[in-house]
């Protein structure tokens, strides 16, 4: 295959309105799927924060509690509310012109992964991941919830271009955007950091035109912009609260309730279970730090006393993150977090047929840059189910690489089938 994938390119008129059209399309998915289905839906499980951080935020009262007085949170990094607090002023259904945002900030990640193919890839596997960007339920059941995971596939693409910008020409300037780039992903998604450690140290390490000195400058750079990023969000969680908290006080809640009796055995294994933290003894007015902290030590000692059932339960994680082991009780739990079981199966058929897909278009790597990256940011999302739990939301990043590596796969079979036709009427013109 070519660098383009194709024997003829579309000219640049006719690719940037096919890319329109799909983009437009992408918009008509998550619009439309908002209101035929979210109108009157209810707001729960972590939506409710975001939902009321950023309404507390567009009343101009700055990350405070959204259902506590007198009282602060940082409960999830704050990307996600603050892209919301500008459309959260009105006071008639906040919650369905949120999701409203949310359906346009997906569908400019469509655009953006778009984008990010054509840089890669030449303009055939743009179009073809921007279309299937636009219908892949994994993306846009995401586009109509109030949470982070849009912002995580946003600002996993930003990441992704800046990484491949700096790949094509290695400069101080864009160091510094890749690590702009990062801190950002990481205000979206605090384990999105680690993107800092998958793809910027061996990116600029590995930099082999330049001198080691300047290949540590830049990753000093990169490191010192993501710190800046993220420093003014860092600083305010130091002071405002009594534990030390840097991304998210959500960590401690969220390891206790994936390390207890009910996820380690039984029917919920490799799951996360609300009557588990319920169980920790929490101090009268302890903050979000203190309960952080005591949450966390519990899921510790549990952990510590259970070693010889993690790799079962890693096992089951995995199992139910990459949607391979029980699958339809994960689409059941999903309804706790506002997905219909109708749209979790679609996405469930489509990740199945995309999933092989992606695997091949990554084996059949036509570009000269590299596709490691793209590999990278599926592991993260693979070891973050591990440690955490089995969820296939937390496997956000690496849809990004999904439908990349399955826009290749299309576009490369098509080509593929294109030849043999033309072979075989070749060859019927000659008998």
């Amino acid at each position: 295959m070519t660098e383009d994938v194709a024997s003829s390119s579309p000219d640049r008129r006719t690719y940037r309105l096919v890319f329109a059209a799909l983009v437009a399309g992408a918009a008509v998915v998550r619009l439309g799927y908002v209101a035929a289905a979210k109108p009157g839906d209810e707001v729960v499980g972590d939506q409710l924060h975001y939902f009321g951080q950023a309404a507390r935020i567009a009343d101009g009262r700055w990350f405070e509690h959204p259902w506590m007085s007198d009282a602060y949170s940082a409960l999830h990094p704050p990307l996600t509310a603050l892209a919301l607090s500008p459309v959260s002023w009105v006071d008639d259904n906040l919650s369905l012109t949120q999701r409203y945002a949310m359906a346009v900030y997906g569908t400019l990640v469509v655009a953006g992964i778009g984008l990010l193919a054509r840089g890669l890839l030449g303009r055939w596997v743009s179009l073809a991941a921007t279309a299937v960007a636009a219908v892949y339920a994994n993306l846009w059941i995401n586009d109509a919830l109030i949470m982070s995971e849009t912002f995580a596939a946003g600002t996993v693409v930003a990441v992704l271009l800046a990484v491949y910008a700096y790949d094509r020409r290695a400069d101080l300037l864009i160091a510094g955007a890749l690590g702009a780039t990062v801190g950002l992903a990481g205000l979206a998604r605090s384990e999105l950091l680690l993107l800092g450690t998958v793809l910027v140290v061996p990116l600029t390490l590995r930099a082999g035109d330049l001198a080691w000195r300047t290949r540590i400058s830049h990753l000093a750079v990169a490191g010192a912009v993501a710190v800046l990023v993220v420093s003014p969000w860092v600083i305010r969680n130091q002071i405002r609260f009594d534990e030390p908290t840097f991304m998210s006080t959500q960590d401690g809640l969220t390891l206790a309730g994936a390390n207890c009796e009910e996820t380690y055995s039984g029917d919920e294994i490799g799951w996360w279970s609300l009557a588990c933290t319920r169980r920790v003894p929490i101090p009268e007015g302890a903050d979000e730090s203190v309960q952080s902290r005591i949450y966390r030590e519990e899921a510790v000692d549990f952990v510590g006393d259970h070693l010889d059932r993690v790799p079962v339960v890693v096992a089951a994680r995995l199992g139910r993150g990459l949607s391979v082991w029980e699958t339809e009780q994960v689409i059941r739990f999903n309804q706790f977090e506002g997905r219909e079981p109708w749209a979790s199966r679609i996405g469930l058929w489509q990740y199945w047929l995309l999933a092989p897909l992606a695997a091949y278009g990554l084996w059949r790597w036509p570009s000269r840059q590299p596709r490691w990256p793209l590999l990278a940011v599926t592991a993260l999302s693979v070891a973050m189910i591990a440690f955490v739990y089995g969820i296939p939301r937390f496997r956000i990043a690496a849809e990004v690489a999904i439908v990349v590596g399955a826009a290749v796969a299309i576009v490369d079979v098509a080509q593929r089938f294109g030849e043999w036709r033309a072979a075989r009427s070749g060859a019927t013109v000659r008998s």
